[in-house]
Order: structure tokens, then C-alpha cells, then sequence
């Protein structure tokens, strides 16, 4: 099938980097431009990244946690608040999460709800038919895997209570104990990611596994210029982007000590790393 090209929105993307202090406009923003100019079936293929908000708000609203609603979700309080009583609308994982919980049968009984929710928001991602989004998704799940298995390794962590997807790397996770799992040759990007956890700034730590997300973007998109991929590429990073931004601040400096403090403590993800760029 022939994908559609975006020549004048893709070539009025901004120049953007990792750690700008000034963004030209805010992630929402760019949702609401992108909503307007993109085709339904492409923007719907963004709005699939926008579900990462909707996870976070529907668990804090599951669980009753009183902490502020993120609007950069697909969905508004109250539709969440709707279905988690009476489920009918919502994205088919998160269904499946809710039946699991409700019944108190979820199918990793020894994942956080957090992990859980995750582990089937990555299954749906690698499950759709757009190669961008399923080759990021499996990437961005070993990134992660790696990261959980070599910070329960440091400070003994049950690994399997970290780690998301039952497949060849969290397999090998389990069997050995070697840095590379015995798979340097299917994860190329190893050394990185061991240079990476070696680091002890936890600022710098977190700057630089962004860039390694970054770094494998543009590896992904190097024969896509115009099409859908490339805008999805640009949404991913200036997600981050924002985040940096929004972090530049004495104020959320202290909250991204917090965060990084509520990393550590909940072993979800990795709080070591620092990269020089190299991939396959």
C-alpha cells in the first residue's frame, strides 16, 4: 500500500535537540496540529503514543491515588471514570488489564500493576501493522529489560518481577548471568547500554538514555522522509524534548530529584546509564 506524504507539515517540523531550553510550542499543541492536517488513519497511529498519559491516568484513577490528571491522554477524567464502572470504549489492553485486576487474576501476578499495564501496552504496540511502531516498540521493551535486569542484579531484585514480555531476551535474562545474556550479536546496541548503567549520575544517566532513544529514531527513519513514520519519529522526541524543558527550572529540578529518588526505589526502570552513539 502507498503511504501518504506530508511534504509541507514534515518540512515545517522545527530543528530540534535533546536539551533545549525553549520549545517553539507544547506537546498538545503539536497533537491538536497534527489531528487537523494528518489523515484518521495515520493520526490514529499517533494517538497510540499519547496512550502512554491514558495508562498512568487510568491507574491513578483505578487506584483512587489523588494525583493530577495528565490532558495530554486520548481520554478526559471523566470518560476513565466511566469505564472503569462499566468498560465498554476503552483500548482493548486496558480492558483485558481491568478484567485481570478485577477478578484478581492478572496474568503476571508478580508485576506492579504499573508493569503489568505496561507489558500489555507494549504487546498492542508490537502488534500493529506499521513497522515504525512495532520495530520501536521491541526496541524500547529491551531497552527497558535490559536496564530492570542489570538493577535487580546490583541490588537484588527478583528479575522476574521487573522485567515486561515473556520473549528470547527475558528468557536469556533467567538462564545467565553474562552482561550481554549471550546475545551479542541480536542486540547490537549492548555496549551502549552497559556504558550506560556504569555511569552514577543519575541526571546524566537519565539524559543519555534519551539520546539513546533519540539516536535509534533517526537510525529508523533514515529511508523514511515524509510519510507518517518520520512524524511519528518527531512526536517520540519531542516528548522528550518537553519533558527536558519543563525540568529546566530550580522547581523541577527538585521534582526530577524526586522522580529519580521514586526510580530508584521502585526498580522499574533503570537509574544507571551514559551512551557514545553506535548502532547497528
Amino acid at each position: 500500500m502507498l503511504k501518504r506524504n506530508y511534504y509541507c507539515l514534515v518540512a515545517g517540523f522545527p530543528d530540534i535537540v535533546l536539551d533545549q531550553k525553549k520549545i517553539p510550542f507544547s506537546l498538545a499543541e503539536l497533537k491538536q496540529e497534527l489531528k487537523y492536517h494528518l489523515h484518521a488513519d495515520d493520526y490514529r497511529l499517533v494517538e497510540y503514543l499519547f496512550l502512554e498519559y491514558d495508562n498512568i491516568n487510568f491507574l491513578n484513577l483505578l487506584q483512587k491515588k489523588e494525583a493530577e490528571f495528565i490532558p495530554l491522554g486520548n481520554y478526559d477524567q471523566n470518560f476513565l471514570i466511566e469505564e472503569i464502572i462499566e468498560p465498554e470504549n476503552l483500548p482493548v489492553y486496558i480492558k483485558k488489564f481491568l478484567e485481570g485486576y478485577r477478578e484478581e487474576n492478572p496474568e503476571q501476578p508478580k508485576l506492579s500493576l504499573e508493569n503489568q499495564l505496561t507489558w500489555l501496552y507494549y504487546d498492542f504496540m508490537i502488534s500493529q501493522k506499521n513497522e515504525f511502531l512495532k520495530e520501536w516498540f521491541t526496541s524500547l521493551r529491551d531497552f527497558k529489560n535490559i536496564f530492570s535486569v542489570y538493577n535487580s542484579r546490583k541490588f537484588g531484585i527478583d528479575i522476574e518481577t521487573q522485567m515486561i514480555g515473556d520473549y528470547e531476551l527475558t528468557e536469556a535474562a533467567k538462564r545467565t548471568a553474562a552482561k550481554d545474556f549471550g546475545m551479542a550479536n541480536e542486540l547490537p546496541y549492548i555496549d551502549q547500554i552497559i556504558g550506560i548503567h556504569e555511569n552514577t549520575d543519575l541526571v546524566e544517566q537519565e539524559l543519555t538514555f534519551d539520546l539513546l532513544k533519540w539516536n535509534y529514531l533517526d537510525r529508523l527513519n533514515t529511508f523514511n522522509y515524509f510519510t507518517i513514520e518520520q512524524i511519528l519519529g518527531f512526536v517520540i522526541k519531542f516528548m522528550m524534548v518537553e519533558r527536558w524543558a519543563k525540568l529546566d527550572t530550580e522547581q523541577s529540578k527538585e521534582i526530577f530529584k524526586k522522580m529519580l529518588n521514586d526510580l530508584e526505589n521502585s526498580f522499574q526502570f533503570s537509574k544507571d546509564f551514559n551512551i557514545n552513539e553506535k548502532r547497528r
